[in-house]
């Protein structure tokens, strides 16, 4: 930060600033079920190693102009299944009073998120009140680790790398924010340990988003 001050935060939702309570396992089980219609067990076991919504952008292209029936049905599916949880969960205790401290400080505050907005408002209803701009997977073409996400949220908010940091409780959060030349911050309120934070170069590791307040 030495030679930009620090003038955002970008968030991860879930994970960051409310409990990750979603069953990954459950999720692609249902999203397979969608995409069995559309491809053979082989060419979807061939996907394995991707992530829930990378596996759905690469059947998307392998489907040529029934990808984009099959991703809306595989999004759809997904919204039912975040809503579902988001509603049996709140923001972690914290979290509004960091949020409104950051807000007293001029600065600006924004979510990215591999989750839909519908899921977000659920559980934070009263996000306007803080957030400037969310950005959810629905916004992009490719999201988090992929850097037209965080770029997308730069953009909205008229800032630049320097003056930001993005804040996760996940790897994909730091590679992003790395790609585009901003500082990054991996909480441990998700499943990411320290360790794994610093091996894909996190500026910084905290407990929680409360060692924010430190950095300002």
């Amino acid at each position: 930060m030495a030679q930009h001050r620090l003038k955002a935060v970008i968030f991860d939702f879930d994970g960051t600033l409310a409990p990750l309570n979603l069953d990954f396992s459950f999720l692609r089980e249902e999203v397979s079920k969608i995409a069995l219609k559309y491809v053979s067990e082989s060419i979807l076991g061939s996907l394995n190693h991707y992530h829930i919504l990378e596996m759905i952008y690469e059947l998307e292209g392998y489907l040529g102009e029934k990808g984009k029936i099959f991703r809306k049905e595989a999004f759809s599916k997904l919204r039912e299944l975040e809503v579902e949880a988001a509603s049996k969960k709140s923001l972690f205790f914290y979290t509004r009073g960091v949020l409104k401290k950051l807000k007293e400080t001029n600065i600006i505050e924004g979510i990215i998120t591999r989750t839909c907005i519908e899921a977000v408002v659920t559980v934070f209803p009263d996000y306007k009140s803080y957030i400037q701009a969310v950005v959810t997977r629905d916004d992009v073409t490719r999201v988090k680790p992929h850097p037209e996400h965080v770029m997308k949220i730069l953009n909205i908010l008229n800032i630049v790398a320097e003056e930001a940091i993005v804040v996760g409780d996940h790897p994909t959060d730091i590679i992003a924010g790395n790609l585009v030349g901003m500082k990054t911050l991996g909480v441990l309120t998700g499943r990411t340990k320290r360790e794994d934070f610093l091996k894909v170069g996190a500026t910084y590791v905290f407990q929680d988003i409360r060692g924010l307040i430190n950095l300002i």
